[in-house]
């Protein structure tokens, strides 16, 4: 009798094992589809910028996009200067889980007169893929910004952008082409949070007057953050650079933290200005880094307490370390 109750047992575990399986991986197939089926709705790009002339409110979900978008056919513009003219757009923009087959424009040279872009209303791409290139160079946003999860596969600018939105969303995107961010003009919150960039990026000559968050984030080209003033507290907490990367000449106001980075090639911090708090507590430092002729205010460069690996050097040349006590 309690052999054949095992053996019941055993059957019924054995049949309830099998249909879970079962079933996920029936689970696992109705995934698949949806996956292929989403961003199957075709849009073509006349309706969008049809929206965008007549100041249409524009929100997609699970579409493909072709056609280029141009934020330029607003028809509310005004010359800035004889060779400036600036598009209002009026229309607020929601994308999720689109793919984008042409462009996404909104700035022109047109013969001598260059047309640029101003955002009033918010500004949203989440998990969108982006086959072409993306140009919003010198545009103004007034409002949120989120390209929180998307995928560029071609160059992208935002070179000479205003954000002025108390939060702005890049993070978990995947740059897969060049990246520019210089001369950017931020007054609030930049978030690159686990954020990749497989080709060079330009962060030359921007200004950050809120905090600029960079956990995680990996970047496996060049990046360039020359001259760059961070007026807030900027993290890059275990962020990877495996290529070259440059902060020469860049201001740090408030709180500096590189907490468990891994520095793999050439990282300078050459004539640079620590103001606040600065930490590099357990960063791991292979090939050459240096703060050549850089001046600390708050925290003593030769105590950051990095992991210098055999073979690399860590240059403290004309390096000042003034104690403010204020």
């Amino acid at each position: 009798m309690t052999t054949k109750f095992i053996y019941l047992t055993f059957l019924s575990l054995l049949v309830l094992s099998t249909s879970c399986k079962q079933k996920a991986e029936n689970t696992d197939i109705l995934q698949d589809t949806i996956n292929q089926e989403a961003r199957a709705k075709i849009i073509n790009v006349s309706e969008i910028n049809s929206k965008i002339k007549n100041e249409e409110n524009i929100v997609y979900k699970d579409a493909t996009i072709v056609g280029d978008i141009d934020f330029l056919y607003s028809e509310d513009f005004n010359l800035e200067t004889p060779i400036l003219q600036k598009h209002h757009v009026n229309s607020s923009v929601l994308f999720h889980n689109c793919t984008f087959k042409g462009k996404v424009t909104a700035q022109k040279q047109e013969k001598e007169l260059l047309k640029i872009s101003n955002f009033n209303k918010n500004i949203t791409f989440i998990k969108c893929t982006f086959q072409d290139t993306v140009d919003f160079t010198s545009s103004d946003f007034n409002e949120l910004v989120n390209f929180s999860e998307s995928i560029f596969q071609e160059y992208v600018s935002f070179e000479a952008c205003a954000f002025n939105f108390k939060k702005n969303y890049f993070n978990k995107s995947h740059f897969q082409k060049p990246a520019k961010f210089n001369l950017v003009f931020a007054n609030g919150d930049m978030n690159f949070f686990e954020t990749v960039f497989d080709d060079n990026v330009l962060f030359q000559l921007s200004k950050f007057n809120n905090p600029v968050h960079f956990g995680a984030s990996k970047f496996n080209k060049n990046a360039d953050f020359t001259s760059v003033k961070f007026f807030d507290d900027v993290f890059f907490n275990y962020s990877e650079f495996l290529k070259k990367v440059n902060f020469n000449n860049s201001v740090f106001k408030a709180r500096v933290e590189f907490i468990k980075v891994k520095f793999n090639y050439i990282s300078e911090f050459k004539d640079c200005n620590f103001f606040s708090k600065t930490k590099y507590n357990n960063s791991e430092i292979i090939g050459v880094f240096s703060f050549e002729n850089s001046v600390f205010y708050i925290s003593n460069p030769e105590k950051l307490n990095v992991n210098i690996k055999e073979g690399s050097d860590f240059v403290l040349k004309n390096t000042q370390y003034i104690l403010n006590k204020k």
